[in-house]
């Protein structure tokens, strides 16, 4: 049964629609926090998209994950 939830644990994904806020702004602070303990605990899939907190969902993924557009 652990091979299981191994094997989904690579299937979930890390929802941006609801980020926690600061305010109008996304806690940038806490947000980070959430990546990197996602990201450690070996999961790599993010949702996004334009309209999840008026664009304000990509511009933080952007800075969380440090990420430059070539």
């Amino acid at each position: 049964m652990n091979t299981y939830f191994n094997e989904v644990k690579k299937n979930l994904g890390f929802g941006c629609m609801r980020l926690p806020m600061n305010g109008k702004e996304v806690d940038y602070e806490l947000t980070s926090k959430m990546v990197d303990y996602f990201i450690q605990q070996g999961f790599n899939y993010f949702d996004t998209a334009h309209v999840y907190l008026n664009g304000k969902s990509e511009i933080a993924l952007k800075k969380m994950l440090n990420f430059t557009l070539s």
